[in-house]
């Protein structure tokens, strides 16, 4: 690994961080649209119509505008971002509806499941390589992730839907063509028009909580945008400078904050199964960053072994891997 794709790891990483543990916070958000009243429904609409705005003032600092038309020029670009904004709605209108629900522990029971579906997917699609310790890492993860449902004797779908629809999601813009910030603007005016379209409709309804008489709800609704473009955008980042293996262990992060909030401040139970599914998952976490570690130390080895070789015969002759031929003895 050299300086610069260690520099574009360190920066993935960071970013990878900052989503994950910000969409671990967000069921407090949603918590306090419940208790105002807002339905699933109408939280996704807001999330997408607010988003506009955040992503416009990124774009313009960024001057992206011009990457933003050449996108929209390509039918191509437009269809496969068309499928990545169709995913991540459904995937939005889960979460959503797990958290004003009552069912975060289920939601981030699901998302652990998401190395399974990344890998499944890395292997299928993209032709990445599992090494020796994330076989072990896995079968912990499908271990904890079975327990609680061959305990519950249930199959909860919720718990499957919501890695599956990210999980194609992260697919797609990872082989999509297109910068982080010029495929969420495109995301985003994707899913606008029916967004706003819905809006309106619960404005000639009554059911539109957004009105000139209630501020404060007014402002933690429109606050939906930074709440959405933030993980979102970090994420995007992320993902184009990770392996997708190595962000799925990362995304532990996310549904470990998730089952913390459920458990000590939305008053949902932790039972002994779940407890037992997040000693096999962390153990495979802490087994992944062991290897991750291993592998970026013997990189360093590498490195340093190769800047301190001396060149053989002025760097002209090959040492290794060739017969060496000596240059001509001159008597």
């Amino acid at each position: 690994m050299g300086d610069s794709q260690a520099a574009q790891f360190r920066s993935g990483l960071i970013f990878g961080l900052v989503a994950y543990v910000w969409w671990g916070l967000v069921p407090l958000y949603f918590a306090e649209l419940k208790e105002a009243g807002v339905e699933a429904w109408e939280i996704l609409a807001h999330r997408i119509a607010w988003s506009l705005p955040v992503v416009a003032v990124l774009l313009v600092f960024s001057s992206g505008l011009g990457d933003v038309l050449r996108v929209v020029r390509s039918r191509r670009l437009v269809s496969t971002l068309t499928l990545s904004a169709f995913l991540l709605a459904i995937n939005w209108l889960l979460y959503i509806y797990a958290t004003v629900t009552g069912r975060v522990t289920e939601a981030s029971l699901g998302y652990y499941m998401m190395p399974l579906v990344n890998a499944a997917l890395a292997t299928l699609f993209l032709r990445e390589k599992l090494r020796p310790a994330h076989y072990p890492a896995l079968s912990l993860v499908a271990l904890g992730v079975a327990i609680p449902f061959v305990c519950s004797g249930t199959f909860t779908w919720l718990a499957v839907a919501l890695p599956i629809t990210f999980g194609f999601y992260g697919l797609v813009r990872k082989v999509a063509p297109v910068d982080s910030m010029t495929g969420l603007t495109v995301e985003t005016l994707v899913l606008l028009p029916p967004s706003l379209g819905f809006l309106v409709v619960l404005s000639f309804t009554g059911g539109n909580h957004f009105s000139a008489t209630d501020w404060p709800l007014n402002a933690l609704i429109a606050a939906s945008g930074v709440v959405t473009v933030v993980p979102l955008l970090t994420y995007t980042l992320a993902i184009r400078r990770l392996p997708l293996l190595t962000l799925s262990f990362m995304q532990f992060i996310s549904p470990t904050v998730q089952m913390l909030i459920a458990v000590t401040w939305l008053g949902e139970e932790l039972k002994p199964e779940m407890m037992a599914a997040f000693v096999c998952i962390w153990t495979a976490v802490g087994i992944f960053i062991t290897d991750t570690a291993w592998q970026v130390r013997q990189a360093r080895r590498r490195n340093r072994r190769a800047t301190a070789a001396p060149p053989s015969c002025d760097g002209i002759y090959p040492t290794e891997g060739a017969v060496r031929v000596r240059p001509p003895v001159v008597r």
